[in-house]
């Protein structure tokens, strides 16, 4: 009689293990897709790809960012390494799919930046990055760069709205100001062009030190 409960009490202990890990399992099945870096799982977390930043929703690559993440990630299982939270309370890991690194493919596509959050792969996230900007594809490409060679898309609207990568200030650039033409417009960063200075200042940036009256 022991030996039957012995058995039983195994058995029901094997099946509940085995329940477990099968939920377990499950609940890091990737439902839904919010932008290009982040997504949700089946226990409904929120996951951000750490150490990368793809346009937000609505600016230049942000579609594409997006649907490619979505490629990658949606209906799938994935594991999470390396995890941290942000200031909203996500999840922020390194993202695999089998022995694939999903944060890695989004900047070698050309569909993200480097945030720089410290992690061990961040030089490999660096190179990857390099590869997508040398190659000139996704927000590298002429889709979201425009340099001073490519008109403005409304005639009239030359004024330059440009922000400085290492301290984030917005400033905007007339067409007399010095360095006009060396500007660069990156899109999927919220760069482009005004119509109006009052438009450009409504817009949070302001006159460039390097303008002349």
């Amino acid at each position: 009689m022991k030996f039957y409960l012995l058995l039983l009490f195994s058995l029901a202990s094997l099946g509940l293990n085995i329940f477990l890990l099968n939920y377990n399992y499950t609940q890091y099945n990737v439902i839904s897709v919010h932008d290009g870096d982040t997504f949700t799982l089946a226990n409904d977390d929120r996951v951000r790809l750490l150490g990368v930043d793809a346009p937000e929703l609505g600016r230049c690559g942000a579609d594409q960012a997006k649907s490619l993440l979505g490629s990658l990630v949606l209906g799938k299982h994935v594991s999470l390494k390396e995890e941290k939270r942000d200031t909203y309370g996500r999840r922020m890991a390194l993202v695999y799919v089998g022995h694939t690194m999903v944060n890695s493919i989004l900047l070698e596509k050309g569909f993200a930046r480097p945030d720089y959050t410290k992690n061990t792969k961040t030089e490999e996230l660096k190179a990857a990055y390099r590869r997508g900007s040398e190659a000139k594809i996704g927000i590298h490409s002429p889709l979201c760069t425009k340099n001073a060679t490519v008109p403005p898309t409304k005639v009239g609207c030359t004024i330059k709205g440009n922000i400085d990568q290492g301290t984030w200030d917005k400033f905007y650039h007339l067409p007399t100001c010095r360095h006009y033409n060396q500007i660069v417009l990156n899109e999927d960063l919220g760069e482009g062009y005004f119509c109006s200075e009052s438009e450009a200042s409504a817009a949070g940036f302001r006159l460039a030190p390097d303008c002349l009256r």
